[in-house]
């Protein structure tokens, strides 16, 4: 017979696993169609705008950039710009997005000659909204710019590896780099499909000058460098939501002075002190290290039912846009999670343990080189 205590138990275990939230990508962009070709016989400018909008982000349906001449997306004031230079071919690509409400398109060559295929054909553009009100803090939000910890060598270090993702020119997500040869871990949920890795922006040092910067809570806020706007597809695992991609990093990038992080092969441990960090709605880099009480965040569970079964628990703030950040172990400076999922202020927060990953990668033979702690320091 199904008794009062285990229908009780029944109801309590289905209402927790109601509370879990799969801390989303946040979709800050609206596609609006636009048809705009150019074939190369004069010269050209164009300037794109929606009034309020917080950025703007191109979509070219082809790209064939002839010898000698240039295409070039820039800001209204100029502060901000991308080039696209002869010999380029490219197809179903974002451009990097540009700040604010206007964007100039604008085309110089050595000689003006109508080409046989288009220069270029934009199909549509997305242009930045407002931000949502998603998240799942922990009581009050005690989550700092990391830029509030520069006495703290090690975290800053680490910070160098996360990156805000852009991907398809309207989600957000937070990525960071495994490993010594430019792979990038975030969640299934973020990256799923071989197109997302196309139209991924992977933007690192997106910190502002100062802990008390007004930048600090704007989304996309202080610019860093956009490393890569493409990336090979690796793996994508719904079961436990993480993706890993090869950057295809641009001409004229070094990547190498963002170092990179590693992965401890035997997960996350009760109560050993954690700490997060990543790109909260899309802000500039945060670090989620204490909670309420002012004492260190902790891991709380070895094992609840979250977005996916059996992952780890944590009290540390997150809101959309920390999906695919690391999970770090605050003694060893090591990543022992990936968070994914927004519990508070119901419940924990919820990551997946780092070594369930690496066990699916090792079958996979898929393990980036020196991504587990072991292999090599992850010196830079």
């Amino acid at each position: 017979m199904f008794g009062f205590t285990k229908l009780i138990t029944f109801f309590a275990a289905a209402a927790a696993a109601q509370q879990c939230v799969q801390q989303a990508s946040i979709e800050i962009g609206k596609e609006t169609p636009l048809s705009l070709t150019f074939n190369g016989d004069a010269p050209f400018s164009h300037t794109i705008k929606q009034v309020g909008a917080t950025y703007t982000a191109v979509h070219f349906d082809a790209l064939n950039i002839p010898a000698g001449a240039t295409l070039t997306i820039s800001s209204l004031d100029g502060k901000e710009s991308v080039k696209y230079v002869g010999g380029e071919s490219r197809t179903n690509v974002f451009a990097e997005w540009i700040s604010g409400s206007e964007a100039v398109l604008s085309y110089e060559a050595a000689a003006y000659t109508k080409q046989a295929t288009p220069v270029f054909a934009i199909d549509k553009v997305t242009f930045g909204k407002p931000p949502s009100p998603l998240e799942a803090i922990c009581g009050k939000d005690d989550s700092k710019p990391t830029k509030c910890y520069t006495a703290d060598a090690a975290k800053q270090k680490s910070a160098l590896s996360v990156a805000r993702l852009l991907i398809g020119g309207k989600s957000l997500c937070t990525g960071w780099l495994i490993g010594s040869e430019g792979h990038l871990m975030t969640n299934n949920h973020c990256i799923k499909t071989a197109d997302d890795a196309k139209n991924v922006q992977v933007e690192f040092g997106a910190v502002c000058a100062t802990c008390d910067d007004p930048n600090n809570t704007k989304q996309l806020g202080c610019k860093g460098e956009i490393v890569a706007t493409d990336a090979v597809h690796l793996i994508s695992n719904p079961e436990n939501d993480f993706a890993l991609i090869k950057l295809n990093v641009k001409d004229g990038v070094d990547i190498k002075k963002y170092g990179y992080l590693q992965v401890r092969p035997d997960g996350p441990k009760l109560k050993e002190e954690i700490h997060i960090i990543g790109n909260p709605r899309g802000y500039p880099q945060y670090a989620a290290i204490v909670v309420d009480d002012g004492k260190p965040g902790v891991v709380t569970d070895l094992s609840i039912e979250s977005c996916v079964p059996d992952e780890f628990g944590y009290e540390l703030d997150t809101q959309g846009g920390n999906s695919g950040s690391p999970v770090f172990s605050t003694k060893e400076n090591v990543v022992v999670g990936l968070h994914n999922c927004g519990g508070c202020p119901d419940g924990p927060n919820g990551g997946l343990k780092i070594n369930k990953i690496v066990d699916i990668l090792k079958a996979k033979n898929l393990v980036p080189q020196d991504a587990i702690v072991g292999d090599k320091p992850a010196c830079y």
